[in-house]
């Protein structure tokens, strides 16, 4: 081989190993610009992923918030829809201070002649506004506790605003005298009819009276009660107040009046206590007592009220008994003699007084009239009677 082919080979071989090592850069290019390539589309997705969660966190709070708005909106247009009575009433109210405020801290600077005559609002104004405000506020948390005091308070206040007011613009007219005093008093009247007394309903009206109906025949039937109630004094002297138990109406003058278990009886009478009383209105005895004989009973009084502590008086539906007087010869009228009717009554108790003392439930001799009546479950003149009659026997 001569020297020029050589030099030919040579060449061939520097191009071939160019032409390799071009290849093989070409290959590492081509393999990073793919690696780059898939690097960059996980950044994309990475990226799209984070800002996909941003985005649906961002909304999430967003949403939130608007929620959170809504709801405040929500509140304070409802509060505003239930209480637009009150923002109208408070409105006029804050322009009738606005207006009479200055005004009065002017003129009390002006009475005074000193700084000090500024602070003349504070009681013409805030003065009835004070009790106004203390009226609302009882009202709402002790519903049963009477307001007078603090509506006085309201209405002396009042006057004092206007009367003041009145006296400011008397210097300027009449009418400006009327108009300041009604303008300094305008916003406490409107609160006071609007607000502190709120207008109810008729069956609201009804309750309310027949509560309080029922409260004072309570607390009647409670001082009656203690009127006649009984002081027992033990052998120390400490008294003790004891009562009478059972049913009684309220009378004139706080007096108790008990009522008959029979007046409690609802609905028409058994047949058995109809033919009772008929046996015991006719005064025949059983025709057929049975075995053993009959039992005694006492004839029932008809349906009255007994008073423990009066005459016995007759039941409400119930006529009067007829009683007939008679004359004296002194002219004077002398006590009602009753009829038989009252007679069989009489009996019946004397019948039932007879049969007390003779089981020692009543000695004649030191019982009182009042514990025969009371005994009895009659009237303290019956009781009398009883007694006097027994004595004049036993005499």
């Amino acid at each position: 081989m001569s020297w020029q082919d050589e030099i030919r080979a040579n060449r061939k071989a520097k191009a071939e190993a160019a032409r390799l090592d071009e290849a093989a850069r070409t290959g590492n290019e081509i393999a990073l610009m793919k690696a780059a390539g898939e690097m960059a589309r996980a950044d994309r997705e990475q990226d799209a992923k984070l800002t996909a969660e941003a985005k649906a966190t961002a909304d999430a709070i967003r949403d939130k918030r608007r929620g959170e708005r809504k709801a405040k909106w929500a509140k304070v247009t409802g509060f505003a829809r239930s209480h637009v009575v009150d923002g109208l009433i408070y409105g006029i109210a804050l322009v009738s201070f606005v207006m009479a405020a200055p005004a009065m801290s002017g003129y009390g600077e002006d009475v005074y002649r000193s700084p000090l005559g500024g602070f003349l609002p504070l009681i013409t104004e805030l003065g009835m506004w004070a009790f106004a405000i203390a009226v609302l506020v009882s009202r709402l948390k002790a519903p049963d506790r009477p307001v007078w005091g603090f509506q006085a308070g309201v209405w002396v206040f009042g006057a004092l605003a206007f009367v003041s007011n009145a006296a400011h613009g008397w210097s300027r007219g009449v009418d400006a005298a009327l108009i300041m005093g009604v303008v300094s008093v305008a916003g406490v009247i409107a609160h006071q009819l609007a607000i502190a007394t709120p207008p109810r309903s008729k069956a609201q009206r009804a309750a309310d009276k027949l509560a309080a109906a029922r409260v004072a025949k309570t607390n009647a039937a409670a001082r009656a009660a203690l009127k006649a109630a009984a002081a027992q004094i033990d052998a120390e002297g400490n008294a003790r107040l004891t009562y009478v138990p059972g049913t009684f109406e309220v009378r004139r003058f706080r007096r108790l009046v008990a009522v008959t278990p029979d007046l409690d009886i609802v609905g028409p009478p058994d047949a058995l206590d109809v033919e009772l009383a008929k046996l015991l209105g006719s005064g025949q005895p059983d025709p057929d007592p049975g075995p053993g004989g009959g039992i005694a009973t006492d004839p029932a009084p008809p349906h009255r009220h007994t008073d423990p502590v009066g005459d016995d008086l007759p039941g409400p539906g119930r006529p009067q008994p007829q009683r007939t007087a008679r004359t004296t010869t002194s002219g004077k009228r002398s006590k009602p003699v009753p009829k038989p009717g009252r007679d069989a009554h009489f009996e019946a108790l004397r019948t039932r007084f007879d049969e007390a003392v003779a089981a020692g439930d009543i000695d004649p001799d030191t019982t009182s009239i009042y514990k025969i009546a009371k005994k009895l479950r009659c009237g303290k003149t019956l009781a009398k009677r009883l007694k006097h009659d027994r004595d004049d026997t036993q005499g």
